[in-house]
């Protein structure tokens, strides 16, 4: 069985799904959130102090604006996000035009004006605005990312970029995992459902602006618990073209320290070619150097046994032995092809017709990213790309259309073999997974196929239409079709033709080459090659629509009302499995065909006065299986019999019940100077858990009886927050940020409950959201945004968190089965970690456009960029009691610290309104090596690596009952250089004598 197929749509289905998108297509539009800042101010006469009423305020870029009123003031709703020119006209005055204005997603800009008399005809004042550098209306822990800082940043990625922030690891925010933020392309959330992932292979050079926030959301957010992450490409120009590429080049090379995992002197090819021990065995080797390598009898008792086949041709010499060996670990592990990202945009007018439909205007983007894997799998590289296309139309006074469309796919070596979800990208997480902790470590190395190579492809569509009604009122209708099609399954077979012969006619195959589903293993070490590869199966497709209608009412100087409903429909066809033909027992397959849907409804208002802005929301959640779904006792014994049908024929059922959910939110901003603000953000946030949670049904290939039954009626996670923060500026360009956080998360699902039946062996599992998880944190963040010669941040994060759960992780029919296991199992384990602070410091030196002397009109000494980013993360607390057992030992000794720098170097030239940018990025600039636990074979080969360290007095004085050494200053990660002999003398403290962990190539990061 190598293809696991969808299952056929019924009519019905069919149907309405060809009525919903009907639906969608008439609706003609996309995203799901607001995506628009305001602009506001006075107008007053410069000599007088008085203000000017009917003053013209327009911004130009988007010819849009309002007159001032009998105060003098003025106020722009739904303004695009960006930064722009405004200016302010009336007769008998000097224009003023203030330039470099920007505008932020869901804020507000103030610009005041002040008007003097004109003395010439045409007189024109320009000036440049100054960004304030405290947001006075923003109540929460937030960070606007414009296209400029993008460029400069050595990162190739919105994930990258992200990562950067305070309270961020990668796109986990504050101890929470990715499936719980919402990460939005100009308000379209490019969450898969299939597994609530985000897809964030965002085109680099069409991105306007990030907004990343961490806490306090405003009720216009559902389906979040941790973080938001706004991208907001670019529209194109109304009258230019503009074309914009980044590439970046490295060269093939190595990705790890240390030799090649081939290399003769590797763990696992030393014993079997080194001449001292290939002919007669590893025995004769002294226990030190034995003990960091597999045992090997030797090639003559190897060859020795072929003599017992009656089939002459498959006699070996103890040459020609080891010859069959090399042929089968001769799996090339060079990397011979550059990792690189190609990132390009377009855009401008359409030609031709833009005049005619509303200064129709594109942007179209395209990127590829290739990087070669550490160790080559089923696929020797991960791969993305996105090809993007925004339209944009004004198509009538006040009215505006934009239409997205997205394709994007990547694709790899999937991750594990069951055929979840999941796809090997970092040479840590390849590492991680290869290393021998079973017999199929070296299988994971040599083979081509022990994970199946995979591709998952994602389609958008959508758009949005805006409609002003008047300068105070504005509505958007806005949907999105979103698409995530899976295939995960074996690559080419092999061929088990004879390829190569040795010796007296011993032909073998190209193995460990091509998928093999029937016993084969290597000789001499017991290389597998056959059964247990590529299991995963998948060819699930996940759809879905969304709708939303939003209304926003400036209803008076201080109060903005925003109102909005959402309704999304889902079309999962799921259809995965575990596969193994020869070996069939406990494999499983996924199959579930369903259409889900929820909705919402949200009010929320923000005053807006000098001392005091806030934020006031309400949130309802709709959530609906929309399925029927069986009955059945806990200990039910049809969990114990084929279904080889629908589950409808064997059990009784209901239809689910929908879940609503109220979440009351609030921020508030208290503006103490222009320079200073506290804020304090309060509010309730839920998010769907995973499908998997919900809708699956996994039956055992084998018999057809239930594994795993979800459960549809799972309460929805929720995150209970609370956040308090100040900001204080320095002059008029520094910001430092601290801000303290709790967050108490309930109804965690992704723990399971196994029932036992009185006979003994689990009669199934079910999900359950009994988990929950308390967060502390402690996050600051210095920040220069705006400079002459240099810019930059650093930031620091602290946070603690204790994970649980309530009940048990197993219930036993039999009641006495029950009380023993309760009596040895705690019902409420916790687990505390231990804190892991970290640091991010990002400068950016440079010299502006016209610095220094010109000769013939070019600056030599101009447009020099150095960018610097560094980061550092606390050693993990690790508990270690000399390899015996202690009690009342926890937690104490930390891991080193990993710490590491980068740099970027940057000339920028500039001719012909083109700016070129050439940049150099070096990365690791102190040659740092992390030393992880990826290199240890064996529980031993930790144990020996942990008795050569030198601990510390205090740590190594109560481990005396284990084991005996001398005092120094090594730490847990503390390596022996290279060039460094190991020799076994645990009574000198020298940090030489460090004992490394046997896969070198894989232990250090």
């Amino acid at each position: 069985m190598h293809q696991v197929h969808l299952q056929s749509d019924t009519i019905a289905s069919v149907l309405k799904r060809i009525t919903l998108m009907a639906v969608f297509l008439l609706i003609s539009s996309v995203s799901v959130l607001a995506q628009s800042g305001r602009l506001e101010g006075t107008v007053t006469d410069a000599a007088t102090g008085e203000p000017l009423i009917g003053v013209n305020v327009i911004i130009e870029e988007l010819v849009i604006g309002a007159p001032t009123n009998a105060e003098g003031y003025f106020s722009v709703i739904n303004v695009r996000p960006g930064t722009y020119t405004v200016k302010a006209s009336m007769i008998g005055f000097s224009t003023v035009v203030v330039e470099d204005v920007r505008i932020n997603i869901n804020q507000t800009t103030t610009l005041n004006f002040k008007m003097a008399e004109e003395v010439f005809a045409g007189e024109e004042v320009v000036v440049v605005a100054d960004r304030p550098v405290v947001q006075r209306d923003v109540g929460a822990s937030r960070v606007n990312i414009d296209a400029e800082e993008v460029k400069n940043l050595p990162v190739t990625s919105v994930a990258g970029i992200v990562g950067l922030q305070a309270g961020f690891q990668g796109l986990s925010v504050r101890g929470g995992a990715s499936d719980e933020i919402s990460f939005n392309l100009n308000g379209i959330s490019l969450k898969d459902e299939r597994n609530n992932s985000p897809f964030t292979a965002v085109s680099i050079t069409s991105i306007s602006e990030i907004q990343v926030q961490s806490g306090g959301f405003s009720a216009e957010y559902g389906d979040v618990q941790s973080g938001i992450v706004n991208v907001i490409t670019k529209e194109g120009s109304r009258d230019r073209y503009n074309f914009d590429i980044y590439y970046q080049h490295e060269p093939p090379k190595k990705k790890h320290f240390g030799p090649l995992v081939n290399d003769p002197d590797s763990y696992w090819i030393r014993p079997f070619v080194d001449p001292e021990v290939a002919w007669t065995g590893t025995s004769i080797w002294d226990p030190w150097t034995r003990r960091q390598y597999p045992q090997f009898e030797g090639w003559i008792a190897v060859a020795s046994r072929t003599l017992d086949n009656p089939d002459p041709t498959r006699h070996l010499t103890p040459s020609a032995a080891q010859q069959v060996f090399l042929w089968q670990h001769r799996k090339d592990m060079a990397i011979t092809e550059p990792d690189f990202t190609l990132d390009f945009g377009f855009g401008g007018p359409v030609p031709v017709i833009s005049d005619k439909l509303g200064n129709l205007r594109f942007w179209a983007s395209h990127r590829r990213a290739q990087t070669m894997y550490v160790i080559p799998l089923s696929r020797d590289r991960y791969e993305t790309y996105t090809s993007n296309l925004k339209v944009t139309s004004d198509i009538g006074r006040g009215m505006k259309l934009s239409i997205d469309a997205m394709m994007g796919a990547e694709t790899g070596t999937n991750s594990n073999n069951v055929g979840a979800p999941g796809i090997f990208v970092s040479a840590a997480g390849i590492a991680n997974n290869v290393r021998n902790r079973n017999s199929f470590g070296n299988s994971r190395i040599f083979s081509s196929d022990y994970w199946a190579p995979t591709r998952v492809e994602y389609r958008l569509l959508g758009g949005k239409f805006t409609k002003t009604i008047n300068n105070k009122s504005y509505f958007e209708v806005l949907a999105n079709y979103f698409s995530s099609a899976y295939d995960t399954n074996p690559g080419r077979a092999r061929d088990t033709s004879p390829a190569r012969t040795f010796g007296n006619g011993y032909t073998v195959d190209e193995g460990p080459f091509g998928f093999y589903e029937l016993p084969s293993s290597g000789i001499g070490s017991g290389l597998r090659m056959g059964v247990g590869m590529s299991n995963s199966r998948d060819s699930s497709r996940v759809e879905y629509i969304n709708v939303r209608f939003d209304y926003t009412n400036q209803y008076s100087r201080y109060n903005q009302l925003k109102t909005g409903v959402q309704f999304v429909q889902t079309f999962s066809d799921v259809n995965y499995a575990s596969v193994d033909t020869y070996l069939p027992s406990g494999r499983s397959q996924v199959i579930w065909n369903n259409s889900p849907r929820r909705g919402a409804l949200y009010a929320q208002n923000k005053f807006e006065y000098s001392g005091i802005v806030a934020e006031v929301g309400l949130r309802l959640d709709y959530s609906d299986a929309n399925t029927n779904w069986i009955i059945y006792e806990e200990f039910d014994p049809r969990f114990n019999q084929p279904v080889t049908g629908e589950l409808e024929e064997v059990f009784e059922t209901q239809r689910t019940e929908a879940n609503f959910e109220l979440s009351p939110r609030l921020a508030v901003s208290f503006p103490i100077t222009v320079m200073s603000k506290l804020y304090f953000n309060y509010g309730h946030f839920r998010s769907m858990p995973t499908p998997t949670s919900l809708y699956l049904v996994e039956k055992f290939l084998e018999d057809q009886s239930i594994a795993r039954i979800a459960n549809p009626s799972l309460d929805l996670p929720k995150t209970v927050s609370y956040e308090l923060g100040y900001e204080q500026a320095f002059t008029e360009r520094y910001l430092i940020r601290v801000a303290g956080y709790y967050k108490d998360e309930t109804n965690i699902p992704g723990s399971s409950r196994n029932l036992v039946a009185s006979g003994g062996g689990t009669l199934y599992s079910v999900p359950t959201a009994d988990s929950y998880r308390d967060t502390k944190g402690f996050e600051m963040t210095l920040r220069k945004a705006q400079g002459t010669f240099w810019t930059g941040f650093v930031n620091f994060t602290y946070m603690v968190r204790s994970t649980g759960r309530f009940g048990y992780a197993t219930y036993y029919q039999n009641s006495k089965d029950q009380r023993e296991y309760e009596r040895v199992n705690s019902a409420n384990p916790q687990s505390k970690p231990v804190a892991q602070p970290y640091s991010r410091l990002n400068l950016d030196f440079f010299s502006p456009k016209d610095f220094g002397p010109s000769v013939l009109g070019f600056h030599p000494l101009a447009n020099w960029r150095a960018t610097i980013l560094a980061s550092w993360v606390r050693g993990y607390a690790v508990t270690w009691t000399g390899g015996g057992s202690i009690p009342g030992i926890s937690n104490n000794l930390r891991w080193i610290d990993d710490h590491n720098i980068d740099l970027r170097f940057t000339r920028t030239l500039r001719a012909f309104d083109t700016d070129l940018n050439l940049f150099i990025d070096v990365s690791n600039v102190l040659n740092t090596r992390y030393l992880t636990q990826n290199g240890f074979v064996d529980g031993d080969d930790y144990n020996d690596y942990m008795r050569s360290l030198h601990l510390p007095a205090d740590k190594l004085e109560p481990l005396r009952g284990s084991y005996l050494s001398v005092p120094g200053s090594d730490k847990p990660g503390t390596y022996r250089k290279d060039n460094i002999a190991f020799q076994p003398i645990v009574a000198v403290v020298n940090i030489q004598n460090v004992q490394s962990p046997h896969e070198r190539p894989l232990y250090f990061n």
